[in-house]
C-alpha cells in the first residue's frame, strides 16, 4: 500500500469517526438527549439519595458513572468532577482526620462544577435539581 493510499484511508477514517461522534457516537456514546433523559428519570436519586447502609453507595456512584458515560462534551468534565468528590466520600475513613479532609477538599474543588452543572441542566434539559449550597457564589 502507499503512503498516498494509506494517509488517504487514515484521512477517510478520521472522517467517519468524527461523523459518529458529531451524530452522538451511537447508542452507548455521549448523548444530550440521553444524558438529560437520565438525569430526569434518576432525579430523586440523584438530588436526595436513600443511604442507609454502605451497600447504598456504591449503586449510587455507579448511576454517577453511567450517567457521566452518557454526558456531552460541554459538561463531561464538570459531571465527573462533581462524581469524583462523591466518590472521595465514599472512602471516608470515620475519625480518620486525613481521609475527611481529602474529601472536604474534594468537595469544595468540585463546587463550581455542581454549580454549573446545575446551570446547564436547567439551560439544555429543562431540568431543576434544586439549589447547589457553595462556600462561594458561582454564577458564572
Amino acid at each position: 500500500m502507499s503512503a498516498r493510499s494509506a494517509s488517504s484511508r487514515a484521512c477517510a477514517l478520521l472522517v467517519a469517526c468524527a461523523a459518529l461522534v458529531a451524530c452522538g457516537g451511537g447508542d452507548d456514546g455521549p448523548s444530550a438527549e440521553r444524558f438529560c433523559g437520565e438525569i430526569d428519570a434518576n432525579r430523586e436519586t440523584l438530588t436526595d439519595p436513600t443511604i442507609a447502609s454502605p451497600g447504598d453507595i456504591e449503586p449510587l456512584l455507579d448511576l454517577y458513572r453511567r450517567i457521566a458515560d452518557l454526558a456531552p462534551l460541554s459538561i463531561e468534565t464538570e459531571w465527573r468532577q462533581v462524581t469524583g468528590a462523591y466518590e472521595a466520600f465514599s472512602t471516608v475513613v470515620p475519625n480518620d482526620q486525613q481521609s475527611e479532609q481529602t474529601a472536604l477538599a474534594e468537595m469544595y474543588a468540585s463546587e463550581e462544577s455542581a454549580a454549573k452543572v446545575a446551570r446547564w441542566l436547567m439551560e439544555h434539559c429543562a431540568v431543576d435539581i434544586g439549589p447547589v449550597a457553595t462556600l462561594v457564589p458561582h454564577d458564572g
